[in-house]
């Protein structure tokens, strides 16, 4: 018999070498996942962009530079710029289908997609009113709707020949912005006058007190006030609350005839019109949410401004209490909670009493936020109240808060019998960091599907690289459309964010560091990043 070699036990030692864990790897100085398959044109590319994003000036002053490009015919030049540039780096294309290639790219690392037709519509957009009757504004508004619609319905095709993948979606997009802010100020007043009849702080209302606030709306049928009391009153204690008011009270049945009229009143009404172009906008997206069921396509819905917000999250709501039914694949429609809004957990916690009360699953996706400057200086200007946390560190507590939140109610289900699924967007690692070990402690795996994680293509590319290595449900969001739209688009949100993009101290010495090594020569081995994920 022929004694073992000496090299056999080395072999084994090998084959058993321990593996860094995914805590280690997002630390590692070493690990290299997100640049060993870049080419050098794509670093120096991406070393270009987030330097320009440092400079502070040219992110405030680039949306004019545009304009300014534009309108002395310089625009082709400009583009061909920004092309190689801002687009090369966070765009997938002008079309859904220049996107198959990143999204192939990315899922070969373990990342999957959120395909996003970059298109979406606020105030100044939409108010014409100078130019054009009110029923031509309608026309155009709705036309350019239904070819939005269109152009999302091929968005959700394309990202349905990818496994486990979204199409992101704009409500603004798809309906009137001037409706979704009238609605907004509506839903609005009526929780005001919630909290005012309230006079006792319970949370809740009598039937005195709903029978007082049904008076206050613009088109109030007394004979529907029992039945409509009723229907709130869940627990039939003679007592409801908001979530239940908000249900009986919705501009997505047959109640919103209460609100009808314009005429102004404690809670504002809407022109019949105006509330037929509501109904219309439903069905729009309805018609996309059954394509998206019938090819296994999840829809994530995104945040917008805070005066369409109300309007936009009513008809979520209304969205996925017809759609995200318990079943293995999930659920279907994802909101968007901005964290950075004071309001923000509250509204968390009652859009998940609703989903409770209504058996159906809550599918919410928290970002901070990306309008700080403006919704700040909107409050300014017309004397509003300071939306935002007071300070950054106020806006860490919410989010940490919210995600702990919904990771409890999770515990320890599977996606075919969770109450909740929560996509953690966020570039922050800090708050990765806390969400993974949370989930270790709460027994939930990395390939549950119940816990996701998103972050913006271009941004961040090493911590979604290492999640995607470690098995955890990663998203990068793949913008496109063409470049006249999407670029005023990327450049408001590097304006928002541009501290973010700038101050991406880890990730630009990554890309250096790697540059060097290919230009200038390195004895430093950087073949273990790739040994490691084998």
């Amino acid at each position: 018999m022929t004694p073992p070699t000496s090299e056999a036990p080395a072999l084994d030692s090998n084959a058993k070498k321990k593996q860094p864990t995914v805590f280690e790897d997002l630390d590692s100085k070493d690990n290299r996942i997100s640049v060993a398959t870049k080419a050098t044109s794509e670093i120096m590319i991406a070393l270009l962009v987030y330097k320009l994003c440092t400079w502070t000036w040219l992110v405030k002053l680039a949306p004019s530079m545009i304009s300014v490009a534009e309108t002395v015919h310089l625009s082709l030049p400009v583009y061909w710029v920004i092309r190689k540039t801002f687009f090369a780096q966070f765009c997938g294309g002008e079309t859904a289908k220049d996107c198959v290639n990143t999204m192939e790219s990315l899922k070969v690392s373990g990342v999957n997609s959120i395909l996003d037709l970059s298109v979406e519509a606020d105030l100044e957009a939409s108010s014409s009113t100078k130019t054009h009757s009110d029923e031509q504004t309608r026309q155009r508004l709705n036309k350019h709707a239904d070819s939005v619609a269109e152009q999302i319905r091929t968005c959700i095709k394309t990202a349905s020949h990818q496994p486990q993948a979204f199409a992101a979606v704009k409500i603004t997009a798809l309906g009137s912005p001037l409706v979704l802010q009238q609605v907004t100020t509506t839903l609005s007043a009526l929780e005001g006058a919630f909290e005012s009849l309230d006079t006792n702080n319970t949370g809740r209302l009598d039937k005195e007190g709903f029978t007082a606030l049904f008076r206050m709306l613009s088109n109030p049928k007394i004979e529907s006030l029992d039945q409509l009391f009723q229907d709130a009153d869940c627990d039939k204690d003679g007592f409801v609350d908001w979530v239940d008011v908000k249900s009986s009270l919705s501009f997505n049945t047959k109640a919103r005839e209460l609100f009808l009229d314009a005429s102004p009143t404690r809670i504002p009404g809407l022109a019949k019109e105006d509330l037929d172009d509501y109904e219309v906008m439903l069905h729009r997206l309805e018609t996309l949410c059954d394509q998206a069921l019938s090819t296994h396509t999840r829809l994530m819905i995104d945040a917008e401004q805070t005066y369409f917000q109300l309007a936009i999250n009513t008809v979520v709501l209304h969205l996925q209490q017809k759609y995200n039914v318990k079943a293995p694949e999930g659920p279907l429609i994802f909101n968007t909670y901005q964290m950075y809004l004071k309001a923000a957990p509250k509204r968390l916690r009652d859009d998940y009493r609703h989903s409770q009360r209504n058996e159906y699953v809550l599918a919410a996706k928290l970002v901070r936020g990306a309008y700080i400057n403006s919704e700040r200086q909107r409050a300014k200007d017309l004397g509003l109240a300071d939306p935002i946390c007071d300070g950054i560190e106020a806006t860490h507590q919410a989010y940490d808060a919210g995600v702990h939140f919904l990771l409890h109610e999770i515990g320890s289900s599977t996606l075919s019998t969770t109450s909740a699924v929560v996509v953690v967007a966020s570039h922050n690692k800090g708050s990765v960091v806390k969400v993974i070990r949370q989930m270790q402690e709460l027994g939930i795996s990395p390939e549950s599907g119940v816990v996701l994680f998103g972050q913006l293509l271009g941004m961040c590319d090493q911590m979604s690289y290492t999640l995607g290595r470690h098995g955890y449900g990663i998203y990068k969001y793949v913008p496109y459309g063409p470049i006249q739209q999407v670029i005023p688009y990327l450049l408001r949100r590097a304006q928002e964010n541009s501290a973010l993009l700038g101050g991406a101290g880890a990730e630009r010495a990554l890309l250096w560091e790697e540059l060097k090594i290919r230009l200038l020569g390195s004895h430093k081995n950087t073949i273990q990043n790739s040994s490691a994920s084998t």
